[in-house]
């Protein structure tokens, strides 16, 4: 179908690199041209991004894009690139005259890239909340709407509340300036401000409002510990008053000089900086205990002097003595260094470690490298029931199915973390292990 309704064909004429659409009335055209509107928007559940670098972070984001408009002159290395890209994700890409997107987008000037990207549904009111969420009420510039979202996602909050029914999340310049976070965030809309307030405190939130008169530098607002719902007001008239009598708090930005205000986007960003940093102060202790790193280093410890245990009274080793055994024994011949990073230790450690195995003739060293010998592939034969045993006991009561996930998951997340190494210079990798190995 095209916009007029007609199921007129396509009109295409051959290009360097296959069909190039001609004609603003071809299907794909219509589609995107159709979104121009808030209502075909919402019709389509859908909305258009420009430009290579918008759609390459959106791509990147994971946002599922439907149909991809290329100009017919897009045609560097990066074009190509990005077109690489959606091809191996299963999306469309339609090649077009330049004259003909540039109609499309209705712009004056060229236009290389139009992608449709899906719209994610608003969330339910009753779904799960963070503990920090940013509620924009009555502002209503794109611009500073998407740079609110950005500096939010940037910041790691998820959660946007939005207090009116008017206000569109899903313009082009949203979109843009918000470089495509719009579509990742999580977003509620209420019919009014006293609506998202009530469900706010409803929820557990303390709600800070941001006021040229508030009574509490932001930097020195008295937080108590709960979620914090930070409303930031309309470039015009600031926060409305029926939030203002509402709220626990209302903190102020000190001005210095004869500068009365700040764009919103900047003082938002200001604001969710140093309230989302004086929240994380105010609750150090509970993050620390349940984050990840001390969760999983607390438990491999818990494993290692388990197996310690055990492999002291069956034979006298540490629980880092039988794993390099049973690493050697695995792959046969393995170097040195391969060997340290194995086990996270340095290359002294490595040393004091192995030198009794060598010593039983469990191990060889040549060369820079352990061989596994016959005498110590019998000694893991013996040990190896006793690791069994070690073993079953740590994973007593969980399912077949449970511990094939647990193992799973600890897999993705070594994946994970040997990415993020990657980022790092040789160098300040190992010093890393060699700094200790129990760090995630």
């Amino acid at each position: 179908m095209n916009g007029t309704g007609s199921s007129r064909p396509a009109t295409v004429e051959a290009g360097d690199t296959g069909q190039v659409v001609t004609s603003v009335k071809d299907v794909r055209v219509a589609a995107v041209r159709a979104l121009g509107s808030r209502a075909g928007r919402a019709a389509a559940g859908a909305c258009v991004l420009e430009g290579r670098s918008l759609i390459e972070q959106v791509l990147t984001a994971g946002t599922p894009l439907r149909e991809v408009l290329r100009a017919q002159s897009a045609s560097a290395p990066e074009d190509e690139q990005l077109a690489g890209r959606l091809r191996d994700r299963g999306v469309a890409v339609h090649r077009v005259r330049d004259g003909v997107l540039r109609q499309v987008a209705g712009s004056g000037r060229p236009v290389a890239w139009l992608a449709l990207a899906a719209l994610p549904a608003e969330a339910e009111v009753s779904a799960p909340w963070g503990d920090f969420v940013l509620v924009c009420d009555g502002v209503a510039d794109p611009g500073n709407l998407g740079t609110l979202v950005r500096s939010g996602r940037a910041l790691g909050i998820d959660d946007i509340v939005l207090t009116d029914p008017g206000t569109d999340m899903t313009s082009r310049r949203v979109l843009d300036s918000s470089r495509g976070t719009a579509l990742t965030a999580r977003m509620r809309r209420f019919g009014s401000p006293a609506e998202a307030v009530a469900a706010l405190r409803t929820a557990g939130f303390q709600i800070v409002a941001t006021s040229p008169h508030g009574r509490h530098l932001q930097a020195l607002a008295p937080l108590d510990g709960r979620p914090v719902a930070l409303v930031v007001g309309g470039e015009t008239s600031g926060v409305g008053q029926e939030v203002i009598d509402a709220a626990d708090l209302l903190v102020a930005i000190p001005m210095a000089g004869a500068v009365e205000s700040l764009n919103v986007g900047v003082a938002a960003g200001i604001s969710m900086y140093e309230l989302r940093t004086k929240r994380v102060l105010s609750v150090l202790t509970e993050r620390i205990r349940g984050s990840l790193g001390r969760d999983i280093t607390l438990t491999g410890r818990f494993i290692r002097d388990a197996l310690d245990r055990a492999a002291r009274e069956a034979a006298g080793l540490s629980s880092a003595q039988v794993i390099a055994l049973m690493v050697v024994t695995a792959e046969q011949h393995t170097p040195a260094d391969e060997l340290r990073r194995d086990l996270g230790v340095d290359a002294q450690e490595l040393h004091d470690l192995l030198v009794p195995l060598t010593e039983r003739g469990w191990l060889a060293h040549r060369e820079n490298a352990y061989t596994r010998t016959p005498e110590g592939e019998q000694a893991l034969a013996a040990l190896w029931p006793v690791h069994q045993q070690v073993e079953q006991g740590l994973l007593a009561g969980l399912s077949a199915d449970e511990r094939r996930t647990l193992r799973d998951l600890l897999g993705r997340v070594r994946t994970n973390a040997t990415g993020h190494a990657g980022l790092l210079p040789l160098q300040h990798r190992d010093q890393g292990r060699e700094a200790g190995g129990d760090a995630l």
